[in-house]
Protein backbone atom coordinates (compact mmCIF):
# COMPACT_ATOMS: atom_id res chain seq x y z
CA UNK A 1 0.00 0.00 0.00
CA UNK A 2 2.72 2.62 0.91
CA UNK A 3 5.07 1.62 -2.27
CA UNK A 4 2.64 3.25 -5.21
CA UNK A 5 2.28 6.41 -2.74
CA UNK A 6 6.07 6.68 -3.14
CA UNK A 7 6.17 6.35 -6.76
CA UNK A 8 2.56 8.44 -7.16
CA UNK A 9 4.95 11.33 -5.06
CA UNK A 10 7.77 10.85 -7.87
CA UNK A 11 10.81 11.03 -5.14
CA UNK A 12 13.32 11.45 -8.43
CA UNK A 13 11.93 15.03 -8.77
CA UNK A 14 11.41 16.04 -4.83
CA UNK A 15 15.17 17.39 -5.32
CA UNK A 16 13.04 20.45 -6.78
CA UNK A 17 11.51 21.66 -3.22
CA UNK A 18 15.25 21.33 -1.95
CA UNK A 19 17.43 22.86 -4.37
CA UNK A 20 15.58 26.69 -3.88
CA UNK A 21 14.93 26.62 -0.20
CA UNK A 22 19.30 25.40 0.38
CA UNK A 23 19.85 28.40 -1.84
CA UNK A 24 17.32 30.38 -0.18
CA UNK A 25 18.76 29.77 3.01
CA UNK A 26 22.67 30.77 2.66
CA UNK A 27 21.25 34.09 0.73
CA UNK A 28 19.44 34.91 4.38
CA UNK A 29 22.64 34.13 6.12
CA UNK A 30 25.02 35.73 3.84
CA UNK A 31 22.86 38.71 5.60
CA UNK A 32 22.05 37.86 8.85
CA UNK A 33 24.91 36.08 9.99
CA UNK A 34 23.65 32.39 10.96
CA UNK A 35 20.82 29.63 10.47
CA UNK A 36 17.42 29.75 11.94
CA UNK A 37 17.22 25.78 11.63
CA UNK A 38 13.48 25.92 12.63
CA UNK A 39 12.05 28.00 10.11
CA UNK A 40 14.25 26.49 7.29
CA UNK A 41 13.10 22.91 8.06
CA UNK A 42 9.15 24.44 7.65
CA UNK A 43 10.50 26.31 4.38
CA UNK A 44 11.87 22.88 3.07
CA UNK A 45 8.58 20.55 4.62
CA UNK A 46 5.99 23.46 2.93
CA UNK A 47 8.06 22.98 -0.39
CA UNK A 48 8.24 19.56 -0.45
CA UNK A 49 4.25 18.92 0.66
CA UNK A 50 3.49 21.73 -2.18
CA UNK A 51 5.51 19.63 -4.73
CA UNK A 52 3.79 16.12 -3.76
CA UNK A 53 0.62 17.75 -3.52
CA UNK A 54 1.27 18.68 -7.39
CA UNK A 55 2.37 15.60 -8.57
CA UNK A 56 -0.46 13.83 -7.12
CA UNK A 57 -2.83 16.05 -8.38
CA UNK A 58 -1.19 15.55 -11.80
CA UNK A 59 -1.47 12.13 -11.61
CA UNK A 60 -5.37 12.57 -10.91
CA UNK A 61 -6.12 14.82 -13.65
CA UNK A 62 -3.93 13.65 -15.33
CA UNK A 63 -6.14 10.67 -15.60
CA UNK A 64 -9.22 12.46 -15.75
CA UNK A 65 -8.42 14.12 -19.35
CA UNK A 66 -6.81 10.18 -20.74
CA UNK A 67 -3.80 11.54 -20.87
CA UNK A 68 -1.71 8.71 -19.23
CA UNK A 69 -2.17 5.54 -21.60
CA UNK A 70 -0.28 2.19 -21.97
CA UNK A 71 1.32 3.66 -24.55
CA UNK A 72 3.64 6.05 -22.21
CA UNK A 73 7.12 4.91 -22.27
CA UNK A 74 7.38 6.78 -18.59
CA UNK A 75 6.91 5.24 -14.92
CA UNK A 76 3.78 3.79 -14.77
CA UNK A 77 1.18 6.57 -12.84
CA UNK A 78 -0.66 5.27 -10.12
CA UNK A 79 -4.59 6.30 -11.12
CA UNK A 80 -4.22 5.44 -14.51
CA UNK A 81 -1.96 1.80 -13.69
CA UNK A 82 -5.08 0.92 -10.94
CA UNK A 83 -2.70 0.83 -8.19
CA UNK A 84 -4.47 3.72 -6.34
CA UNK A 85 -8.19 4.92 -6.97
CA UNK A 86 -9.13 8.38 -8.16
CA UNK A 87 -10.93 9.44 -5.16
CA UNK A 88 -7.97 7.82 -2.95
CA UNK A 89 -5.52 10.26 -5.10
CA UNK A 90 -7.67 13.14 -4.37
CA UNK A 91 -8.06 12.63 -1.09
CA UNK A 92 -4.13 12.28 -1.27
CA UNK A 93 -3.67 15.67 -2.82
CA UNK A 94 -6.28 17.42 -0.51
CA UNK A 95 -4.37 16.21 2.35
CA UNK A 96 -0.96 17.14 0.93
CA UNK A 97 -1.71 20.42 -0.02
CA UNK A 98 -3.77 20.94 3.50
CA UNK A 99 -0.83 19.91 5.32
CA UNK A 100 1.32 22.67 3.36
CA UNK A 101 -0.97 25.14 3.95
CA UNK A 102 -0.82 24.67 7.56
CA UNK A 103 2.84 24.38 7.80
CA UNK A 104 3.02 27.59 6.02
CA UNK A 105 0.77 29.24 8.76
CA UNK A 106 3.01 28.01 11.34
CA UNK A 107 6.02 29.18 9.42
CA UNK A 108 4.12 32.46 9.60
CA UNK A 109 3.91 32.70 13.12
CA UNK A 110 7.53 31.40 13.92
CA UNK A 111 9.15 34.34 12.50
CA UNK A 112 6.06 36.68 12.59
CA UNK A 113 6.24 37.23 8.72
CA UNK A 114 3.32 39.43 7.09
CA UNK A 115 0.18 38.93 7.21
CA UNK A 116 0.43 39.01 3.18
CA UNK A 117 2.42 35.95 2.48
CA UNK A 118 -0.91 33.87 3.87
CA UNK A 119 -2.02 34.99 0.19
CA UNK A 120 1.45 33.65 -1.34
CA UNK A 121 0.63 30.10 0.62
CA UNK A 122 -3.51 30.31 -1.11
CA UNK A 123 -1.94 31.13 -4.43
CA UNK A 124 0.70 28.22 -4.11
CA UNK A 125 -1.94 25.84 -3.05
CA UNK A 126 -4.75 26.79 -5.74
CA UNK A 127 -1.86 27.07 -8.32
CA UNK A 128 -1.03 23.13 -7.57
CA UNK A 129 -4.39 22.56 -8.43
CA UNK A 130 -4.17 24.26 -11.62
CA UNK A 131 -1.26 22.81 -13.16
CA UNK A 132 -3.54 19.55 -14.67
CA UNK A 133 -6.68 20.79 -13.25
CA UNK A 134 -9.70 23.35 -13.25
CA UNK A 135 -11.18 24.60 -16.86
CA UNK A 136 -7.73 25.89 -17.73
CA UNK A 137 -4.61 23.61 -16.87
CA UNK A 138 -1.39 25.13 -16.94
CA UNK A 139 0.37 22.41 -18.25
CA UNK A 140 -2.35 21.81 -21.07
CA UNK A 141 -1.83 25.20 -22.29
CA UNK A 142 2.26 25.84 -22.50
CA UNK A 143 2.15 27.16 -19.08
CA UNK A 144 3.76 24.65 -17.27
CA UNK A 145 7.32 25.77 -17.56
CA UNK A 146 6.29 28.99 -16.57
CA UNK A 147 4.48 27.36 -13.72
CA UNK A 148 7.94 25.53 -12.18
CA UNK A 149 10.12 28.45 -13.62
CA UNK A 150 8.13 31.05 -11.07
CA UNK A 151 6.99 28.91 -8.43
CA UNK A 152 9.64 26.01 -7.56
CA UNK A 153 12.33 28.76 -8.70
CA UNK A 154 11.85 32.62 -8.29
CA UNK A 155 9.02 32.18 -5.37
CA UNK A 156 10.54 29.45 -3.51
CA UNK A 157 13.95 30.56 -3.16
CA UNK A 158 12.92 34.52 -2.69
CA UNK A 159 10.30 33.62 -0.17
CA UNK A 160 12.44 30.85 1.74
CA UNK A 161 15.10 34.21 1.88
CA UNK A 162 12.33 36.21 3.08
CA UNK A 163 10.71 34.40 6.13
CA UNK A 164 14.34 33.68 7.13
CA UNK A 165 15.53 37.46 7.16
CA UNK A 166 12.14 38.53 9.06
CA UNK A 167 13.28 36.09 11.70
CA UNK A 168 16.10 38.29 11.95
CA UNK A 169 14.32 41.77 11.30
CA UNK A 170 16.42 42.54 8.77
CA UNK A 171 14.99 44.32 5.47
CA UNK A 172 14.99 41.65 2.15
CA UNK A 173 15.65 42.60 -0.84
CA UNK A 174 14.77 39.77 -3.20
CA UNK A 175 16.98 37.48 -5.22
CA UNK A 176 15.43 37.74 -8.39
CA UNK A 177 18.43 35.88 -10.59
CA UNK A 178 19.16 33.68 -8.48
CA UNK A 179 15.76 32.91 -8.08
CA UNK A 180 15.48 32.31 -11.62
CA UNK A 181 18.89 30.63 -12.27
CA UNK A 182 17.39 27.69 -9.75
CA UNK A 183 13.65 27.83 -11.92
CA UNK A 184 15.53 27.07 -15.10
CA UNK A 185 18.17 24.28 -13.77
CA UNK A 186 14.81 22.34 -11.83
CA UNK A 187 12.77 22.99 -14.97
CA UNK A 188 14.80 21.37 -17.23
CA UNK A 189 13.42 18.28 -15.28
CA UNK A 190 10.05 18.88 -17.04
CA UNK A 191 11.87 19.07 -19.96
CA UNK A 192 13.01 15.62 -19.83
CA UNK A 193 9.36 14.33 -18.96
CA UNK A 194 7.95 16.34 -21.22
CA UNK A 195 10.14 15.34 -24.41
CA UNK A 196 9.62 11.50 -23.62
CA UNK A 197 5.92 12.27 -23.48
CA UNK A 198 6.06 14.25 -26.88
CA UNK A 199 3.75 11.52 -29.02
CA UNK A 200 1.42 10.92 -26.25
CA UNK A 201 0.97 14.39 -25.05
CA UNK A 202 0.18 15.52 -28.65
CA UNK A 203 -2.29 12.36 -29.15
CA UNK A 204 -4.25 13.89 -26.11
CA UNK A 205 -4.35 17.46 -26.09
CA UNK A 206 -1.62 17.99 -23.77
CA UNK A 207 -0.11 20.97 -25.31
CA UNK A 208 3.37 21.43 -23.88
CA UNK A 209 6.23 23.66 -25.18
CA UNK A 210 7.84 20.62 -26.57
CA UNK A 211 4.44 19.43 -28.15
CA UNK A 212 3.99 23.13 -29.38
CA UNK A 213 7.11 23.91 -30.69
CA UNK A 214 8.64 20.34 -31.26
CA UNK A 215 11.37 17.75 -30.36
CA UNK A 216 14.19 20.01 -31.32
CA UNK A 217 12.98 22.87 -29.30
CA UNK A 218 12.84 20.62 -26.67
CA UNK A 219 16.55 20.10 -26.93
CA UNK A 220 17.37 23.37 -27.37
CA UNK A 221 15.25 24.74 -24.06
CA UNK A 222 16.93 22.00 -22.01
CA UNK A 223 20.31 23.95 -23.48
CA UNK A 224 19.46 26.99 -23.10
CA UNK A 225 17.74 26.40 -19.17
CA UNK A 226 21.17 24.68 -18.07
CA UNK A 227 23.44 27.31 -19.52
CA UNK A 228 21.28 29.91 -18.62
CA UNK A 229 21.61 28.89 -14.73
CA UNK A 230 24.88 28.12 -15.33
CA UNK A 231 26.73 30.70 -17.38
CA UNK A 232 24.60 33.45 -17.70
CA UNK A 233 23.91 33.34 -13.91
CA UNK A 234 27.59 33.18 -12.94
CA UNK A 235 28.15 36.12 -15.04
CA UNK A 236 26.11 38.22 -12.75
CA UNK A 237 26.66 36.37 -9.45
CA UNK A 238 29.73 35.36 -8.12
CA UNK A 239 28.01 33.27 -6.00
CA UNK A 240 27.23 31.22 -8.75
CA UNK A 241 30.42 31.05 -10.30
CA UNK A 242 30.81 27.17 -9.28
CA UNK A 243 27.88 26.06 -10.97
CA UNK A 244 30.68 26.32 -14.07
CA UNK A 245 31.78 22.78 -12.73
CA UNK A 246 28.82 21.23 -14.04
CA UNK A 247 29.29 22.07 -17.71
CA UNK A 248 30.55 18.68 -18.62
CA UNK A 249 28.16 17.18 -17.07
CA UNK A 250 25.29 19.59 -18.62
CA UNK A 251 26.89 18.83 -22.26
CA UNK A 252 26.77 15.34 -21.26
CA UNK A 253 22.73 15.18 -20.27
CA UNK A 254 21.87 17.61 -23.37
CA UNK A 255 23.65 14.40 -25.25
CA UNK A 256 22.04 11.61 -23.36
CA UNK A 257 18.76 13.08 -24.24
CA UNK A 258 19.24 13.77 -27.91
CA UNK A 259 19.63 10.33 -28.40
CA UNK A 260 17.07 8.74 -25.79
CA UNK A 261 14.66 6.11 -27.55
CA UNK A 262 13.80 4.03 -24.50
CA UNK A 263 12.00 4.44 -20.92
CA UNK A 264 15.48 3.67 -19.24
CA UNK A 265 17.03 5.97 -21.43
CA UNK A 266 15.03 8.68 -20.53
CA UNK A 267 15.12 7.75 -16.70
CA UNK A 268 19.09 7.67 -16.88
CA UNK A 269 18.71 11.23 -18.30
CA UNK A 270 16.02 12.47 -15.91
CA UNK A 271 18.81 10.63 -12.86
CA UNK A 272 21.30 12.61 -14.40
CA UNK A 273 19.52 15.94 -14.48
CA UNK A 274 18.13 15.46 -10.56
CA UNK A 275 21.71 14.92 -9.95
CA UNK A 276 23.16 18.50 -11.61
CA UNK A 277 19.77 19.97 -9.41
CA UNK A 278 21.06 18.80 -6.42
CA UNK A 279 24.91 19.83 -7.49
CA UNK A 280 23.99 23.09 -8.58
CA UNK A 281 22.38 23.89 -5.08
CA UNK A 282 25.02 22.88 -3.47
CA UNK A 283 27.61 24.46 -5.41
CA UNK A 284 25.62 27.64 -4.79
CA UNK A 285 24.96 27.40 -1.54
CA UNK A 286 29.11 26.91 -1.31
CA UNK A 287 29.29 30.02 -3.72
CA UNK A 288 27.44 32.04 -0.96
CA UNK A 289 29.56 31.11 1.63
CA UNK A 290 32.99 31.65 -0.26
CA UNK A 291 31.67 35.16 -1.32
CA UNK A 292 30.95 35.85 2.62
CA UNK A 293 33.70 34.59 4.11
Amino acid sequence: MIKPWILAARPKTLVASFAPVLVGAFLAKENTGFFDFLPVALCLIFALLIQIGTNFANDYFDFQHGADTKERIGPARMVSSGLISPKWMLAGTALSLLAAFSVGILLMEVVQANRLLLGVGIVSVLSALAYTGGPFPLAYHGLGDCFVILFFGLLALCLTEYVLMCSAEIFWTPSWGMGLGVGFIINNLLVVNNYRDFEEDGTNGKNTLVVLFGKKFGLFFYAIGFFGATVACSLFYEQARFTLLLVPLGILASRRLARASEAKDYNNVLGLSAVIVVLYAILTAFGIFWESR
